[in-house]
């Protein structure tokens, strides 16, 4: 949940007879007791019910999930999420994914499977609820690997445009399958909000921190799980035992020393060209 989230939980258990608790442990932001469950809310993100009567409160909590604000009672079902990973990270693949759900059943269903944003989520919890989405929903995933990349880079010179292309055909694919009326994008630049060339048959909806709508977060979870996935193919395919993620001094380290163990040419084939050490590596690619 997000803070803002989590206060209105917090309100909403007090409104019910909760008691909080005057020190809440380490890293949380509130801890509250009712008869028969304690409710913790952690900075991090993370809620967490214990005891044996916490039924009521759960679906509290996925209420307020799924009604992440007021204006999104008004977006019409079935809806389409779409996020990304990779962007940031210096190795590896880009993934685009996208998500939808035809109904509050299925949004329900994606809410407790644990889907939120991937950011606030560990390696482990990515993959396990990636496993428990792919019996919810419809889904669309797609995995550029580096080559791929860095081929389609060097025509636009864009990341964000090379982010319009995959999106649109991602995107409209999965609307058309599912009939969507509704269509959510966390947004990832001023593009963005420029990604269709005609109009379409559905609401098209650009805003940041778009992963509270659970749509959005299932693909964020999809697309991260991707991302790790195709970050350890591609360490296996070129003899490295681990590739780092993100874009660190660690990470510009751990470059460094692979380019000066298996040539500069590997970086094609495991790191994206345009990031600004590999392209002072390699020399002007572009």
């Amino acid at each position: 949940m997000t803070q803002e989230q989590q206060e209105r939980l917090r309100l909403a258990l007090i409104a019910g007879g909760a008691i909080l608790d005057p020190e809440p442990p380490s890293g949380a932001s509130f801890l509250s007791r009712n008869e028969g469950s304690v409710v913790t809310g952690y900075r991090s993100g993370k809620v967490l019910f214990q005891g044996a009567d916490c039924d009521r409160q759960v679906q509290l909590a996925e209420r307020i999930l799924v009604h992440a604000e007021p204006a999104i009672r008004s977006l019409e079902f079935p809806i389409v999420g779409g996020d990304e990973s990779g962007k940031g990270d210096l190795f590896g693949p880009l993934v685009v994914a996208a998500f939808a759900t035809c109904g509050e059943s299925e949004r329900r269903e994606v809410v407790r499977s644990g889907a939120r944003d991937c950011k606030l989520m560990t390696d482990g919890e990515v993959r396990a609820v990636a496993m428990r989405l792919n019996d919810i929903g419809v889904s669309g995933i797609r995995i550029l690997m580096p080559p791929d990349y860095n081929a389609r880079y060097a025509r636009v010179h864009n990341v964000n445009i090379l982010l319009n292309e995959v999106y649109a055909e991602l995107l409209l694919e999965l609307a058309t399958a599912s009939k969507a009326h509704t269509v959510i994008l966390d947004k990832y630049g001023r593009r963005a909000t420029a990604l269709w060339k005609s109009p379409q048959s559905f609401r098209f909806v650009v805003e940041t921190h778009a992963e509270r709508y659970p749509e959005v977060a299932a693909a964020s979870v999809l697309a991260r799980a991707a991302f790790l996935d195709g970050l350890e193919r591609t360490a296996r395919e070129n003899g490295v035992v681990r590739l780092p993620k993100g874009a660190s001094l660690e990470t510009q380290a751990f470059m460094g020393r692979l380019a000066s163990d298996k040539g500069k040419d590997v970086l094609r084939s495991v790191a994206k060209v345009n990031f600004a050490p590999v392209k002072e590596c390699l020399g002007s690619l572009f």
